[in-house]
């Protein structure tokens, strides 16, 4: 599974096995390179933690931050922490297990220390939002101690004296609210406080906020179709096709559930509570798939200014560029961002505004009228011909053996280097479609088919 080409692309993993397995067991690319690493310590390094896992004198949580913690120091560093941490461990809570495994690395290698925290800092970060329930989203904020530290006292410092003055708002509110103000601020103003950092300078548009929702849920929840602040901006329902995004805080809308460019409403007759739902389609979806309320997605839509994407021939938009130009006019991104929402690698979740618009055929330039059979011209800049990937999608799309087809716009099939075939929905779901064999597919064994034998 080692891509060599990947070698002079990337820092990160010129390994394809993680990308394998994430596709194989529908979970992140990070928790299949986690197992890899785990397995491997487990079978080679810590022999110890491997068996104390496999009794059950310690549990997985345990057994990972050992294995997560050692497995990019030497042999013998990382043995002799072991033997070190793990008699105490069954005794030990995993945080006191990680603090002990970070003593024990100083206790036996304090030489290099230095070194190795300089190589850790070279990968902090803040993590993509990971949604939670109820309309929530959670990030992680991991680097150098000191800095950490430094955010963790300001914000603690602060909230200690919005209480003091009266605030009635609980110390982890306070801190919350003065962390995600300093970013609502950095939108309005183009720029974070305090550095030269222009938030347009990328592309040359500022960062927008996107929510995806089904427009005849944004008008008033008595149904009487005033969709209130935002209806003097715009905010009516679009023919069939159509999208409606604000350009501060973008707004976008999936099909008709309806007929005759007429909405649907669908009401739940269950005689018990909820008396009424929505169709999960129709829920709103900030960027990233991060479910939110109707009544939030209201109030988004009565702040926005409302504009339209194309999606039909009635917005007099071009969506297919030839080969004459490698890149899409903004209109066209912006559709593909749209249609697509989000990476469309199986199962990742970056959102497609912070993805590369990837040719799925290679894109070859051509003169206009050139007579060129079949793909020799190579790919066109069409909307059947685009979508997003993130970085690390790209680099094993182009380089590292996955091979990559836009059935239809919007549906993509990839197949991996071990020749499993899955299929992109349109929703996101991954969908498995079989294994490939000298050229031909051979589609999953129904669960109830008898063994082959």
């Amino acid at each position: 599974m080692n891509q060599p080409a990947l070698e002079m692309f990337t820092q990160g993993q010129t390994s394809t096995a993680g990308d394998e397995l994430a596709m194989r067991l529908t979970t992140t690319r990070n928790e299949c390179l986690s197992l890899i690493r785990q397995g491997t310590m487990f079978t080679s390094i810590l022999v110890g933690t491997g068996a104390a896992l496999a009794v059950g004198r310690i549990d997985p949580a345990k057994a990972k931050i050992m294995a997560e913690s050692l497995v990019d120091v030497p042999g013998e560093v990382a043995m002799a922490v072991e033997d070190l941490v793990l008699p105490k461990a069954p005794d030990r809570t995993p945080g006191q297990v990680r603090s002990d495994v970070a003593k024990a690395l100083i206790s036996v290698d304090p030489a290099q220390a230095q070194a190795r925290a300089q190589r850790r800092a070279r990968s902090r970060k803040v993590t993509r939002p990971r949604t939670l329930p109820d309309g929530e989203a959670s990030v992680w904020v991991s680097g150098p101690a000191d800095q950490v530290l430094t955010l963790d006292v300001a914000l603690d410092g602060a909230a200690r004296a919005a209480r003091t003055a009266g605030d009635p708002r609980t110390l982890d509110q306070l801190r919350f609210d003065i962390l995600t103000d300093v970013g609502a601020l950095a939108l309005a103003g183009g720029r974070f406080p305090g550095t030269d950092t222009d938030l347009a300078s990328n592309g040359g548009r500022r960062p927008e906020i996107h929510v995806t929702v089904a427009l005849e849920h944004l008008l008033a929840a008595d149904g009487s179709g005033n969709a209130g602040p935002g209806a003097d901006r715009g905010a009516q329902p679009c023919p069939d096709g159509a999208i409606g995004t604000g350009e501060a805080l973008g707004v976008g809308r999936r099909p008709w559930s309806g007929r005759g460019g007429r909405a649907e409403q669908i009401h739940d007759t269950h005689p018990s509570p909820p008396k009424t739902s929505i169709d999960p389609e129709t829920v709103p979806i900030l960027t990233g798939y991060v479910p939110i309320t109707p009544t939030a997605a209201r109030a988004i839509a009565a702040g926005g200014i409302w504009r339209r994407l194309v999606t039909d021939p009635l917005t007099h938009a071009v969506l297919d560029l030839g080969h004459t130009r490698y890149r899409p006019t903004q209109e066209l991104a912006d559709h593909i961002v749209a249609r697509d929402r989000t990476c469309v690698g199986p199962g990742c979740s970056r959102p497609a505004s912070g993805c590369d618009l990837d040719h799925t055929v290679a894109w070859i330039h051509s003169p206009e009228g050139a007579d060129e059979p079949g793909d020799a011209a190579g790919g066109t800049t069409s909307e059947d011909n685009l979508g997003p990937m993130c970085t690390r999608e790209h680099l094993i799309k182009t380089h590292g053996g996955f091979r990559v087809e836009q059935a239809e716009p919007g549906l993509f099939e990839w197949t991996t280097p071990a020749g499993l075939r899955y299929r992109r929905e349109r929703d996101g779901t991954r969908t498995f479609l079989g294994h490939v064999v000298y050229g031909t597919l051979h589609p999953p064994r129904p669960p109830d088919a008898p063994p082959p034998f």
